[in-house]
């Protein structure tokens, strides 16, 4: 078998690899620099060629025509400053809201696992036809629990409520429908009659996670062995640990970044930028030199802009995007090899069936099947 080499833009083994976002090789200098995968180059080049091009028009003004744009460089002194620290502090702050909503939807995938783990431990004693059916159930509940958090992650982008999506029986999508303000049957109760299928496709886990703990509750009646009440608790508490998880999504998307700081910050930015060209108009420096200052200045500032809007919005198909509908079916597999240790292949076989109903899209962005795939035969 021929060897297999990878490029220094390219060198990470593809065995490690994985495709839930952007990967790279941090130990390559290469990679880093010159990977369009994930960077905002694409976006922010334009604004550095339309700057440059801009610094070469006034000095091509300046030394045919002797029109002077030239502007004193204090302002942009001080202002320099100002710029800096708006835009360093808008990442900081959209990088620690990437962070806490990260680890939401990590908690919700771990919670899950850990509720599979322990309703099959702790029911292990019941492995007649009726304990094989409440595990099937607390399953499935637990699967459309996730399934309906990817739904409101999503909605923005595909506008698909949780219950259109066919992963839901028809019963319970019926029971859903009749306990949320979607129709005429509910309103009775409405403080108010605007609702939108967002707001209510947001109601959608908090439904599913009472149907879970209803049906973790009926084990008292349904299993021949019922387990302890502490061990009960257990399960009862990952749900909670999944709803904590499920509310930090919800609130950070209900919840953007304060509107007028953004203003504030792009308001300057733009001002600064497009002003730095008639400041170095005093400058004695060789016209190539300016115009390699404004634009690696314009990629600088305006790079930084682009990644807090990358960070603000990590849900999507954007390269940068959290790969939620991959990562649920890993937890889907993940459920699927527990219920196959204790209950076998024709419980399991049930489980995925239903699952199977309605798949995410099984592609994946072309840079990333391409590190997943590449090898060069020499």
């Amino acid at each position: 078998m021929a060897p297999t080499v990878r490029s220094c833009c390219n060198n990470q083994d593809p065995k490690t690899m994985h495709a839930f976002t952007v990967t790279y090789n941090s130990e390559s200098h290469c990679q880093v620099l010159l990977q369009c995968w994930g960077s905002v180059w694409p976006r922010v080049l334009p604004y550095c060629v339309i700057n440059m091009l801009l610094s070469v028009v006034l000095q091509y003004l300046q030394a045919q025509d002797g029109i002077n744009f030239r502007v004193t460089d204090k302002g942009h002194s001080y202002l320099t400053m100002l710029v800096a620290f708006l835009v360093v502090s808008r990442a900081t702050v959209s990088l620690g809201r990437y962070n806490q909503v990260r680890n939401s939807v990590m908690s919700i995938y771990c919670n899950t696992r850990q509720l599979m783990h322990q309703m099959t431990v702790f029911s292990s004693d019941n492995i007649n036809q009726s304990g094989k059916q409440w595990r099937h159930d607390v399953a499935y509940l637990a699967m459309l629990e996730l399934r309906s958090v990817m739904a409101v992650i999503d909605y923005q982008s595909d506008g698909i409520p949780a219950w259109d999506h066919p992963e839901f029986d028809e019963k319970i999508v019926a029971r859903l429908k009749s306990q949320l303000f979607v129709g005429e049957a509910n309103l009775k109760f409405a403080h108010h009659t605007n609702y939108s299928e967002y707001e209510e496709n947001m109601r959608v886990p908090i439904r599913m996670a009472l149907r879970l703990r209803e049906k973790i509750v009926e084990q008292r009646k349904q299993l021949d062995k019922p387990f302890s009440w502490a061990e009960e608790s257990q399960l009862l508490g990952s749900i909670d640990k999944i709803m904590a998880g499920y509310y930090g999504i919800r609130a950070f998307l209900t919840t953007p970044f304060p509107f007028p700081l953004v203003q504030m910050s792009r308001t300057f930015l733009f001002f600064y930028l497009f002003t730095v060209p008639f400041a170095l108009l005093g400058d004695v420096s060789q016209p190539v030199a300016h115009c390699v200052v404004v634009f690696f200045l314009t990629y600088g500032f305006m790079g930084m802009e682009y990644v807090s809007i990358e960070l603000d919005d990590p849900f999507g198909s954007d390269s940068n995007d959290f790969d939620n509908g991959r990562m649920a079916q890993v937890s889907y597999e993940d459920t699927y090899t527990t219920i196959v240790d204790i209950d076998g292949e024709e419980w399991t076989d049930k489980l995925r069936q239903k699952m199977d109903a309605g798949k995410f899209a099984e592609e994946i962005p072309k840079e990333a099947e391409a590190w997943l795939h590449r090898s060069v035969e020499v």
